[in-house]
C-alpha cells in the first residue's frame, strides 16, 4: 500500500512538473508571438524600369526590390526568432499585371498573374522581371496525358482571348505584389505608368499602308479620355510632311515627321499623332478632312477621315 502511495505521489509530481513547462513554453511563445509582431517593416512596392513599344506590343520591365526586401525582411525574422515560423505576409508569392485605358486604376483589367509555380511561361531569374502585352497573355493548365497504362500530368501554355493593344490607343498599366498565401499585399496606384503607352505600327516604306487611327474619331471614346484629344498617322514613312485640309481644300494644319515633341518619338519612328488642333492652336470641328503624306523622295499618299465630337 506505501509503495503504491509513492508511486501515485511521483506520477503526481511529473504531471506537474509537465505542466509547469508546458505553461512556460506557452508563455514564452505568446511574448515571442508578440514580440514578432511588434516588429514593423516600411511597404514595399514594384518599380517599373522600363516601358518599350512596338507594332502591338508594349513590354514592361520592373525590378526585383520587392523580391529582394521581403527576402531580407524573412532573414531578419529568422535571426530574431529562429523557435517560430516566418508568417507568410512577408514571403514572396509572385506578381499581377494589370491594364487600363485611363488613369483610374480601379478600372484597370488584371492581364496576367504570375507565381513561383508558373515555371512554364515565367522565370524569377536574373535583376529584372518582364510583361510583354500581348504575347505573355497566357494561362497555365495542368493537363493529364495517358501513355498505355501509365499516366502522368503536364503544364501547358494556353493563350487568353484579350483584345489588344491596338495601335494609337494609349494604355495605362500597373504591377502589384502576392505573398505566399496569394494575397496581394501592394497596391496598382504605387506602381503604374503615368504617362500612357502606345504601341505603334513599325515604319514602312510602302507609303501607300498609311492609315489613320481611330477612325472615325469618338470624342467621347475611353481612348481618348487617357491621353487628351488625339488621332494617329501610322505606318508612315521614315521621314514626311503629313498636311490636312477641309474638304473645300482649306489648310488646317502641317505636321513634319518624325515629330521631336512628340513623347519619345525615337521609339515610334512609323507614328505620328495629331491634337486636332489647327494653325491657330484652336481644336477642329467635327466633319470629314482629307490628309496628304508626302514623303522625302516624292512620293505621296492621300487619304481622309472622319471627327465626330
Amino acid at each position: 500500500m506505501l509503495e503504491e502511495r509513492r508511486g501515485l505521489i511521483r506520477t503526481s509530481t511529473n504531471l506537474s512538473v509537465a505542466v509547469a513547462l508546458a505553461i512556460l513554453a506557452l508563455v514564452s511563445l505568446l511574448r515571442s508571438s508578440k514580440a514578432q509582431a511588434q516588429v514593423t517593416f516600411e511597404p514595399v512596392h514594384p518599380e517599373f524600369v522600363s516601358t518599350v513599344c512596338g507594332d502591338r506590343v508594349v513590354t514592361l520591365a520592373w525590378s526585383t526590390v520587392v523580391e529582394e526586401s521581403l527576402a531580407a525582411r524573412v532573414a531578419r525574422v529568422k535571426a530574431l526568432y529562429p523557435s517560430l515560423p516566418v508568417p507568410d505576409s512577408l514571403k514572396f508569392g509572385g506578381y499581377r499585371v494589370w491594364r487600363g485605358e485611363s488613369r483610374d486604376t480601379s478600372r484597370m483589367m488584371l492581364m496576367r498573374e504570375f507565381t513561383r509555380a508558373d515555371s512554364v511561361s515565367w522565370t524569377f531569374r536574373g535583376s529584372v522581371r518582364q510583361f510583354t502585352d500581348a504575347d505573355s497573355l497566357c494561362e497555365i493548365r495542368l493537363v493529364k496525358i495517358k501513355v498505355g497504362y501509365d499516366s502522368f500530368y503536364t503544364r501547358i501554355r494556353v493563350p487568353l482571348d484579350v483584345s489588344g493593344p491596338f495601335n494609337g490607343v494609349g494604355y495605362f498599366y500597373a504591377v502589384t505584389y502576392l505573398d505566399s498565401t496569394g494575397t496581394q499585399r501592394s497596391a496598382k496606384a504605387d506602381c503604374y505608368t503615368e504617362r500612357p503607352a502606345h504601341s505603334v505600327a513599325d515604319q514602312n516604306k510602302a507609303i501607300e499602308r498609311v492609315w489613320v487611327v481611330p477612325n472615325p474619331y469618338h470624342g467621347s471614346a475611353p481612348w481618348d479620355l487617357s491621353d487628351g484629344r488625339k488621332i494617329h498617322f501610322v505606318n508612315l514613312p521614315a521621314e514626311c510632311k503629313v498636311s490636312i485640309y477641309t474638304v473645300a481644300g482649306d489648310l488646317v494644319r502641317e505636321i513634319q515627321h518624325p515629330d521631336p515633341t512628340y513623347f519619345n518619338y525615337n521609339r515610334y519612328g512609323g507614328e505620328l499623332s495629331w491634337n486636332l488642333k489647327n494653325q491657330n492652336g484652336e481644336y477642329v470641328t467635327p466633319g470629314v478632312y482629307i490628309f496628304m503624306v508626302e514623303g522625302s523622295g516624292g512620293e505621296t499618299y492621300k487619304g481622309h477621315f472622319v471627327i465626330i465630337y
